[in-house]
């Protein structure tokens, strides 16, 4: 895999919808990985650490909320973005993903072109994200040089004290 590609995990237990999203997704830097209901998804989510998830709510097993808490109370896998995918366009389903840790929803049948501005959106966010926690560990690595650099002038001040 390429250091640019992009993994997307589609967890769904209809054939036609993971044949539809492969099909939409198929581009050179995307990698779609397959699952067939929930438990396959979180044990795939587990290996290949994806990037976004496409979870359908609606499965046999595990329904899609149940597999979006798992993924959230997971250390390894918790941070990545989940956009459910549901035939339920009412209120309280998308309350119920939300509530789940979903970030976003699709309702089915899908539009192509809001599928993948979609991905693009959480693309950019996923990716200012990781910018912010990089910084955050650079300022605190400035932090304890500057303490570091402190302390060793301190010790010098101390050592040319006692010299004289």
């Amino acid at each position: 895999m390429r250091k640019d590609d992009y993994t997307i995990l589609v967890i769904d237990d209809e054939e036609i919808t993971r044949a539809t999203l492969a099909a939409l997704l198929e581009r050179p830097n995307y990698r779609v990985e397959m699952a067939e209901d929930g438990i396959q998804g979180l044990e795939i989510a587990m290996k290949v650490k994806p990037d976004v998830i496409l979870l359908d709510v609606m499965m046999p097993r595990m329904n899609g909320y149940d597999v979006c808490k798992h993924i959230r109370e997971n250390p390894e896998i918790r941070e990545v973005p989940i956009i459910m995918i549901t035939a339920l366009d009412d209120h309280d389903a998308k309350l119920n993903g939300l509530m789940a840790g979903a970030d976003d929803f699709l309702a089915k049948p899908f539009d192509s072109l809001e599928l993948k501005i979609r991905l693009h959106t959480l693309r950019h966010v996923d990716r200012y994200r990781h910018l912010v926690e990089e910084r955050e560990k650079l300022n605190l690595t400035l932090d304890e040089l500057s303490e570091k650099n402190r302390q060793l002038s301190t010790l010098s001040r101390q050592v040319l004290e006692a010299q004289e």
